[in-house]
């Protein structure tokens, strides 16, 4: 009997909060970070009789910026609707939301996955009111409800049901994430609600092109969560087919995020379920009657900044970063644009000091993978830990002391052990670049004659060492340069040092 090959099918509905001053559809304060429930609410948020929504057109200038980013469609001719349901979390029985005209079509977001470079495609991105945030007590015996959350800017974002797996599901989430960030539309925090996903999930066998019955994950918020309750229902699903009991119907089940399983809520609800109609409150938006001063498309897709994934591309060839280094670097937009910064400020530095001779590019070409290679590592590697111990970010660097460091490291005038120390008295403790460097304690030491007899010493009590190096085993070489180094405390010449370990031993 041959064995039933089954292939995954995943599509997501993100909900992504918009960041505005004010709501959707009302003048009360989007501040997320406020801790007090049901603060920042008026009759709009509550849902009271008789009040009337007034549209928020700033959200519409970041939904567009979003679709004019991932190369989706405007459609020029758009309006609202309403969507009927009833639940705790919206009093008013509807949601203010898109369906049959949303404002952006299409669209795609390239990934690097597992399979290699795809592209993922979109569906839809449409804009909605958010519900108000249910809270639940530990016992689960209340429940309260905070109107703060209620009528924040939400765009959701539907994809394709074109993912494959669930580590693919996890990569374009993380990828939409720093999408938003750079965008400057989104905080996208998914530890504060700001950026939430509905993961859709199916089976079929290999070589089938219909589609089955979907589940709907709901209210996943976590990368992990999201890749965790996907690889429960591949198993679960999965066996359901081998017992020839494959879902027949759409449904909607939750994830427990201690016993690591899906349960079942409800059956999924048909587009009829939610009775759309046009929303009667608010007027339809024609851009092509929008006044200029309010919302200029060409405007708006000329400002588009490069997105992460472009600029990932275009750091590893401009200066050999390697691919984990660009991908820490590309998570922050400020973090890129800093160390971007100061490699400018670098080239400068090295097409004046003439010490390579040759026209300004090939003076930078010669020099710009090590000098890129140098400032990442202490940026990344040495720097960020230090200020992250203090309650800093990339925010507290001045890129001018930074450029005078990374200098010294590229010169060689200090040593990697000097080095730590002097970061850390510049960034952490404010002081003085000059004044550390005149004192006598940083000063390096560059004198043949003032490192000979601590090399020699080095050589008499490693002896051990020292025939290893004799067999052949140059390596350990090493070894005894950071004996040395201990004993200056940083200071001696580690390329000098090494240098007269080798006449030394020859």
């Amino acid at each position: 009997m041959k064995k039933l090959e089954l292939e995954t099918i995943i599509g997501l509905e993100i909900h992504l909060e918009i960041k505005t001053k004010s709501k959707l559809f009302c003048s009360c304060s989007n501040n997320t970070k406020l801790t007090e429930p049901n603060v920042q609410i008026c009759p709009i948020c509550l849902g009271q009789p008789g009040v009337l929504p007034v549209f928020n057109k700033e959200a519409l200038k970041n939904i567009l910026i979003l679709g004019l980013a991932l190369k989706g469609k405007i459609n020029l001719i758009s309006w609202f609707d309403r969507k009927n349901y009833f639940y705790p979390d919206l009093p008013k029985g509807y949601q203010i939301s898109q369906y049959s005209l949303p404002f952006i079509k299409g669209g795609c977001v390239e990934i690097d996955s597992v399979d290699g470079v795809r592209k993922i495609s979109l569906e839809r991105i449409h804009l909605e009111e958010d519900t108000a945030k249910l809270i639940h007590s530990s016992d689960d015996q209340w429940s309260s409800l905070d109107f703060n959350r209620a009528g924040v800017p939400l765009m959701e974002i539907v994809t394709e049901p074109c993912l494959k797996s669930p580590i693919e599901a996890k990569i374009f989430l993380q990828e939409l994430r720093t999408i938003a960030r750079y965008l400057n539309i989104s905080e996208a925090d998914m530890e504060k609600g700001q950026f939430r996903c509905d993961a859709n999930i199916s089976l079929r066998p290999k070589g089938e092109k219909k589609y089955f019955p979907k589940t709907e994950i709901k209210n996943l918020n976590s990368f992990k969560a999201v890749g965790d309750a996907l690889e429960y229902e591949i198993i679960r699903q999965t066996k359901l087919w081998q017992e020839k009991k494959q879902p027949k119907i759409s449904s909607t089940r939750g994830w427990d995020e201690k016993k690591k399983n899906t349960y079942p809520q409800r059956s999924k609800e048909d587009v009829q379920d939610y009775r759309y109609f046009p929303e009667p409150d608010l007027p339809s938006i024609d851009f092509n009657e929008l006044k200029k001063e309010d919302i200029d498309l060409e405007l708006l897709e000329k400002n588009i900044i490069e997105l992460p994934g472009t600029r990932k591309k275009r750091l590893i060839q401009m200066y050999n970063f390697s691919s984990v280094d660009a991908n820490i670097l590309i998570e922050n937009k400020g973090l890129v644009d800093f160390i971007e910064e100061a490699l400018v400020k670098l080239r400068e530095w090295i097409v004046s000091t003439d010490i390579i001779d040759g026209t300004e590019e090939e003076i930078w070409e010669t020099s710009k993978h090590q000098i890129s290679k140098v400032t990442a590592n202490w940026l990344i590697n040495r720097l960020l830990p230090l200020l992250k111990k203090d309650g800093k970010n990339e925010k507290d660097i001045s890129l001018e002391k930074f450029v005078e460091f990374i200098v010294l490291i590229y010169e060689k005038k200090i040593s990697s052990t000097l080095a730590q120390t002097i970061l850390e008295r510049i960034f952490v403790k404010d002081e003085n670049l000059s004044q550390i460097m005149d004192h006598p304690s940083v000063k390096q030491i560059d004198s043949e004659d003032n490192l000979i007899d601590i090399v020699r010493e080095v050589i008499k009590n490693n002896q051990d060492t020292v025939d290893k190096y004799k067999q052949g085993k140059h390596q350990v070489v090493q070894y005894l340069i950071g004996q040395v180094m201990k004993k200056t405390n940083g200071q001696a010449n580690p390329k000098l040092v090494q240098e007269l370990f080798e006449k030394e031993l020859s």
